[in-house]
């Protein structure tokens, strides 16, 4: 069983973003288990390397696409995406200097 399972509610009605959004779904679900059994480091960072590029790209195309669409709370909507984004690389700091990890910052943002 996966930690986040994709649903049909959570579809934005773009299969671009939504597909954006199934890749960082598919992203948490191989993370959750590595931090939950203390996985080896590198193989952790691979997961987060590949989050992080994902949601700089997803974060960029939503966000222009909600501008160009006039979508009336964009800004709260970017509001979430820079939390998440600043936990992500929170994350990855904690992760590379050896720190202990609360994944739940980034599990508590979906």
């Amino acid at each position: 069983m996966n930690f986040v399972e994709w649903t049909a509610e959570m579809s934005v009605g773009s299969d671009a973003l939504d597909d954006h959004h199934k890749m960082i779904i598919d992203c948490l679900n191989d993370l959750h288990p590595l931090l939950e059994t203390h996985a080896p480091e590198a193989k952790v960072l691979a997961v987060m390397a590949k989050l992080e590029d994902f949601v700089l790209v997803h974060f960029s195309q939503e966000e222009q696409d909600m501008k160009r669409a006039g979508y009336p709370d964009w800004p709260a909507h970017k509001e979430l995406h820079d939390r998440m984004y600043d936990v992500v690389f929170a994350l990855k700091s904690d992760i590379q200097s050896g720190e202990d990890v609360d994944a739940q910052r980034l599990f508590q943002l979906i």
